[in-house]
């Protein structure tokens, strides 16, 4: 599968760049969920298991598309 250029009004975007608006539009509600039951305190370092959680979000969106 080739990936293609997202056109939007004649600026071509890379398919990267896409699905990294998608996996922020899902990772957002899904860190909220995780502020609302306050599971970070399991969490050792913050920013760098919400980066983890982004990355793998991330790489399930290239796998899928």
């Amino acid at each position: 599968m080739l990936l293609k250029e997202v056109d939007l009004d004649g600026i071509f975007i890379a398919p990267f760049a896409a699905y990294l608006f998608v996996a922020l539009v899902i990772f957002i509600p899904i860190r909220l969920l995780f502020d609302r039951y306050s599971l970070q305190r399991y969490v050792w370092h913050r920013p760098l298991f919400d980066a983890s959680v982004f990355v793998i979000i991330l790489s399930l969106i290239g796998l899928l598309f």
